[in-house]
């Protein structure tokens, strides 16, 4: 019995416990969210992107890593079918995110990329969109979601 009278009906190992679970629970909704995200950035930039990829690599080299505390924990790329190529789209991105994801080491973090180093050039001097607006979109939508399980807390 407490000293106030009352007897809890837990211990402070059932607290912990509990808000253990509700981390998790948390966490999980957290990288579905990022998981969703990452999906959309990577649909919008393969199939929007406004240029000719002759060779595949650029498209194949499109794509997105979920890394949690420095390692990646989900991921999309794909060689995709257009062009003679594509292979090479895909290993350098993986090895550009993977570079990433070691600068990038503590909590949860998003990276979308298009791995070809000419990326940037497409976009820039030629004016084509590789993954610019891709990336707008998905920022965009981040904001909102977030907003909207903020306002949920309220």
């Amino acid at each position: 019995m407490s000293k106030s009278g009352l007897t809890p009906l837990f211990s402070q190992y059932d607290i912990d416990r509990w808000n253990k679970i509700f981390q998790e629970r948390v966490e999980d909704e957290f990288l579905i969210t990022l998981r969703d995200a990452g999906e959309m950035f990577v649909k919008y930039a393969r199939e929007s992107g406004n240029y000719t990829d002759h060779t595949g690599n650029l498209r194949s080299s499109i794509g997105y890593v979920i890394v949690e505390a420095g390692n990646i924990i989900d991921e999309n790329f794909e060689k995709q079918n257009v062009g003679t190529e594509g292979d090479e789209g895909v290993d350098k991105a993986k090895k550009l995110v993977q570079e990433l994801a070691n600068t990038y080491n503590t909590g949860f973090v998003l990276i979308g990329v298009a791995g070809m180093e000419y990326a940037v050039f497409v976009e820039s001097k030629d004016s084509y969109d590789v993954i610019t607006a891709a990336n707008i979109k998905t920022e965009e939508w981040m904001r909102n979601a977030i907003n909207d399980i903020s306002e949920m807390g309220n």
